[in-house]
Order: C-alpha cells, then structure tokens, then sequence
C-alpha cells in the first residue's frame, strides 16, 4: 500500500508509541486518523496534522464510527499495569483482548482488510540459552501464564489472527520488546528519578531495547510492503544491559551520578532479521535515540517537583 493520501486510524494515538507511529504516518504522506478516548492528551499532534476522534475499546459503535473512510488500522491502544491482581487481570482482558476483538469486528464493519496489530516479544517464553525467532515458543495466555499483560497480549494476537482468517482480513503484527521514547512512564521517567541518586548499581541483565521511533518505521514499513500481510515480525531491538540505556540518558544531561553495574551475566536476545529483510526495521543508537528523547522533554521531568 502506498501511503501518499491513504487514511489510517491509529487506536492509543496519544499514548507513548502512538505518538511516534503517528508522526511516522504523517511523513509518509498518510492522512492520520487518532482514535482515543482523551483527544487532549496529545493536542499537540493535531497541530502537527493528526486529525482526532473519540472512541473507546470496549464501545464497539464509537470504533466503527472512528474507524470510517479509512483505508487501514494500526492497533496500538493497550493496557499495562504490573500488578498482578485479580482486578487487574480483568481489566487487562478488558483492554487487550476484547479490544482487540472489537478493533478487528470495527475494521470488518467498516470495509477496511489491511490492519497492523501492535504486539509484543512478550508473547514468548523467555530464555537464556537461544536467540528468539517468529517461531519461538509462547507463553500460553490462557492459563494465565505471564501476568496479565503478557498473557492478554498473547490471546489478544491469538485472537487478531483468527478473526482475520474468518473476516478475511491482511494482517501483520509486530512484537516490540523493551520499548522506550518521550513521555515514557515505564522506562525513561522512572529512570529521571534514579538520577536523583549519587550512586547507581545495577544489575548487568542484557534485554533487547527498542526505540518507539524505530516501531513506528516498522509500522509504515509493514503498510507499504504487502509481502508482510499474514506475518508476525520481532521488532525486538538491540541487546543492552539496563546500565546502557540508563547511562545514555545520562551522557546526554548535565546530572551525571557514578554507575556500576552488578557481575549477574543473563542475557535475553532476539532475533530481528527478518522484520529487517522484508520492512527495513533498524535500530537508532542509544546515544541519538536519547538525544531525541530530552530534546523532546525538556526541561527532563526530574527536574520537575
């Protein structure tokens, strides 16, 4: 699909990876359609050409109604609390499974086949001893395995590919690892606060980290490349301990505390060659993907009472 004038509506617009997903439509000359429940979250987007409509996962009628004349969907908007709490497990299938279900049934309603759904590595049982693929082991989200994120996620993209192949929908999802970006509360700001500290020590773990910025290209790499309808692709990132990225962040601000990592030699890797094959997936350095990221928050939020 060429993008040049195309419609796409992007669930969870305002959210962390939102934001970058939209600003990568935009360049690629899409007219953006961000569907969420709180328009002002993100006001900042429409003046950058983001068009707005209200709507909510779990009411179908305002997601057909949000979804009309458009020619894709992103599938993004998702929930993410780490409690693991029955009250929690319930709102995470609220969110990320029946959503999904009601974003797939909104984009069948409304004529519209091409849909990306924005997943995550965490679908896979994790290991230490191989490199994960597309064909890695899951979790089984079912039995609750996970906690209720990773298993909502991993039913919930059960669930998107099997209403695809009855609706006859082209479907491609990507499984993001560690994401991190501006107006990150995960990752980056909980890190801000860490920076208050004289001292760091941190255990040398390696996780792939992956920049919001470079998801989103994945996002338009997918749209334009029909080769990737019917596929799942890793958007895992490159290995790094968390010391790198916290220490990237540093190396871009006048706050500089003394960082150690702790001797714990564990290391989850991913294997991201073939979303790099068939979309262009790259990552940005850690170094420039933190540039971007102050830049964007400035002033940083420790910074702020």
């Amino acid at each position: 699909m060429l993008l040049e004038n195309k419609t796409v509506a992007v669930t969870g617009a305002s959210g962390m990876i939102g934001v970058y997903i939209c600003r990568s439509l935009l360049k690629a000359g899409a007219k953006v359609i961000g569907v969420v429940r709180t328009p002002s979250k993100a006001a900042f987007l429409a003046e950058e050409g983001v068009e707005f409509r209200q709507a909510d996962l779990n009411d179908p009628a305002s997601l057909q109604q949000a979804f009309k004349g458009c020619d894709a969907v992103v599938s993004n908007a998702a929930m993410y609390i780490a409690s693991k709490s029955m009250g929690n497990w319930k709102a995470h299938e609220k969110a990320n499974q029946e959503g999904t279900g009601n974003v797939m049934e909104a984009a069948h309603l409304n004529g519209i086949k091409r849909v990306i759904q924005i997943s995550t590595f965490g679908v896979y049982k994790f290991s230490i001893t191989r490199s994960i693929n597309e064909q890695s082991p899951q979790i089984n989200g079912a039995k609750r395995q996970g906690g209720p994120y990773r298993a909502t996620k991993q039913t919930s993209e059960a669930l998107a590919w099997e209403i695809a192949k009855t609706k006859d929908l082209d479907l491609t999802t990507l499984r993001p690892a560690g994401v991190y970006g501006a107006r990150d509360n995960n990752l980056i700001r909980p890190m801000y606060k860490l920076l208050r500290l004289p001292l760091l020590l941190l255990p040398s773990i390696s996780f792939p980290f992956v920049y919001a910025g470079d998801v989103a290209n994945a996002v338009v790499g997918a749209l334009e490349n029909d080769s990737s309808i019917g596929e799942a692709y890793n958007v895992g990132g490159d290995i790094h301990q968390v010391s790198d990225v916290l220490g990237a962040l540093i190396s871009v601000l006048d706050k500089k505390p003394k960082l150690f990592s702790l001797p714990l030699p564990i290391s989850i890797k991913v294997d991201n060659s073939k979303a790099e094959r068939d979309i262009g997936f790259k990552n940005c350095p850690l170094e420039i993907a933190m540039e971007e990221i102050v830049g964007e928050e400035t002033p940083p939020p420790y910074l702020c009472k």
